[in-house]
């Protein structure tokens, strides 16, 4: 065991910190006296740091070349230096490190002083090694066993494309099991399926003017499809009724969001349809319902399916009313601005050209089944 007189308090303190690192650490005085080691390079070495305490640095080198490029280091005391090298294991192993060392400033004994920090590269070398050795392996390779690996490598590509036209697959069955439940909903309708479209394309493009990405939109617009799937639960009598609803009729009404709601599956695929299901009748002011949802609280998903909703039942007739005028039904959405509706979307959707009834057949798809869309509007 070395021993070193004790250091002043400024050293003492720089010993602390040293402490403290997570790599390898050392004060070394010019001599190349380790003044001090942290725990962390004791562990790196595999020595007690009691006998690295006092110890020189270049002794620990058994090599004459080794300890020539420590003595350099020394040489260049005042310099701040970085370098790759290696620190000697008791079984005469090398540990690959990167070394940097930076001198202390101010007056002796500090200036007398550098810090060393060791980091572990052992982990980059060896893989440095084995990507080397993966090389050499393929150099070596006849041209059969490259043509074979080319082969598998098509092959994946087969399976990958297979997998990829089995998910569309999926995909597209879940659409049309989506419209086909959607169009149930709406079966006590004239307006059968078109309606849902209308929601469909209205929400989707109202999305995109709101800065949703096209993929986001999308997934929206297919969202709000089954916006309304809670009125199977509703009876025709309430539904098809030619004036206005009593309170009791209202009510029950009113228990199609929550019935939506529970309906669609609790997979997350539904989960952006089941927040419009439930509450795309809530009002910007609390006014509305199920929940006496106001502003921000609102999903946003569900704000703008609630006024594409309110937009399609104004511009199209009901068993209890005539169709709105487009202009009609612009003037009175922009009227409920922070009422029924969010500020915001009421001002993508002034910005916007939603089609009106003259523009359903340009809207409407001929085959009636969503490419890539989701479930939920309101009415």
């Amino acid at each position: 065991m070395n021993h070193l007189p004790p250091p002043d308090r400024e050293l003492a303190s720089i010993m602390y910190l040293l402490d403290a690192l997570n790599c390898g650490a050392a004060l070394i005085d010019r001599a190349g006296t380790l003044v001090h080691v942290n725990a962390r390079l004791c562990a790196m070495m595999r020595r007690n740091c009691r006998e690295l305490v006092g110890a020189n640095v270049v002794n620990l080198y058994a090599d004459q070349a080794d300890r020539a490029l420590v003595r350099q280091s020394l040489d260049r005391f005042d310099e701040g230096t970085e370098t790759e090298f290696f620190l000697p294991l008791p079984d005469g192993t090398k540990l690959p490190v990167i070394a940097s060392a930076r001198p202390l400033s101010g007056p002796p004994p500090i200036s007398d002083h550098r810090i060393v920090t060791m980091i572990d590269i052992s982990a980059q070398k060896q893989a440095e090694h084995s990507a080397k050795e993966q090389y050499d392996l393929i150099i070596e390779m006849s041209d059969t066993l490259l043509h074979q690996a080319l082969e598998l490598r098509k092959y994946a590509q087969t399976l990958e494309d297979r997998v990829r036209q089995r998910t569309e697959e999926i995909r597209q069955a879940h659409m049309d099991a989506i419209y086909m439940l959607a169009v149930a909903s709406e079966a006590k309708d004239d307006d059968t399926g078109r309606h849902v479209r209308r929601i469909q394309h209205h929400t989707r493009e109202l999305a995109r003017r709101l800065g949703f990405s096209p993929d986001e939109s999308e997934a929206i617009g297919y969202s709000a499809i089954l916006h309304d799937v809670g009125k199977i639960h509703v009876p025709d009598s309430i539904l098809t009724k030619p004036g206005p609803l009593d309170d009791h009729e209202r009510a029950r009404m009113q228990l199609h969001t929550l019935a939506g709601e529970r309906i669609l599956s609790p997979n997350p695929f539904f989960d952006r349809a089941r927040r419009i299901a439930r509450w795309h009748h809530e009002n910007f002011d609390g006014s509305g319902y199920p929940d006496g949802l106001a502003r921000e609280a609102i999903p946003i998903e569900a704000r703008i399916v609630h006024l594409a909703d309110v937009y399609d039942a104004l511009t199209h007739s009901r068993v209890y009313k005539r169709a709105w005028s487009a202009q009609e039904a612009i003037r009175e959405i922009s009227r409920q601005r922070g009422i029924m509706f969010d500020p915001v979307v009421v001002d993508a959707f002034n910005a916007s050209a939603l089609p009106t009834d003259r523009d359903d057949a340009d809207l409407l798809d001929p085959d009636p089944r969503p490419a890539a869309r989701h479930t939920d509007a309101g009415a």
